[in-house]
């Protein structure tokens, strides 16, 4: 058990690099899931959620030491989908860096659409693959995803209303 305790403190220590060494934006929106970090705010500060992280792990770290074994199992799972979902923000961070340096301005409605028509079917066959998998049914996955097809949706009736009221205009 201590090796697997060994291997966690190295991710969470190469993660706390990472994150040292990234430019870190202003978010409008969660990237997390609130119960994931115990959080119903939006927190601008990587440093915050691997705090989290690190509480997590001593959590662990004290339950090991007192062999409670349902509470090892729940926070070893937590402390693994942590480091996950900050890890991923921190790959998708520099997607969007890079993403932002290169110039969209000149992309039309229609190839706006497209993109996000592309998106769309993406989430949906994500949610599909979700609901077929023979893994427990996660129902926060699906409705997150949900919330996400929602707003991509949403996105695609704005662009779609811009796109008649530009063919109108030029009419």
């Amino acid at each position: 058990m201590s090796n697997l305790l060994t291997i966690l403190k190295k991710q969470i220590d190469t993660l706390e690099q990472k994150i040292q060494m990234a430019e870190q934006s202003e978010y409008q929106e969660y990237y997390f899931d609130e119960h994931l970090f115990a959080t119903n705010k939006i927190e601008t500060d990587l440093i915050f959620y691997l705090d989290k992280i690190k509480q997590t792990y001593q959590a662990l770290y004290n339950n090991v030491q007192a062999q409670q074994l349902e509470r090892i199992s729940f926070l070893s799972e937590m402390l693994v989908n942590q480091i996950t979902a900050l890890t991923r923000e921190l790959v998708t961070h520099q997607m969007r860096k890079i993403l932002s340096d290169i110039d969209i301005i000149d992309e039309t409605l229609y190839e706006k659409h497209s993109r996000h028509l592309d998106y769309l079917r993406r989430l949906q066959e994500m949610k599909y693959e979700l609901a077929l998998s023979k893994d427990v049914v996660d129902h926060k996955q699906i409705a997150s995803l949900d919330n996400r097809i929602y707003r991509c949706e949403q996105a695609i009736k704005k662009i779609e209303l811009d796109m008649e009221n530009d063919s109108a205009f030029i009419s």
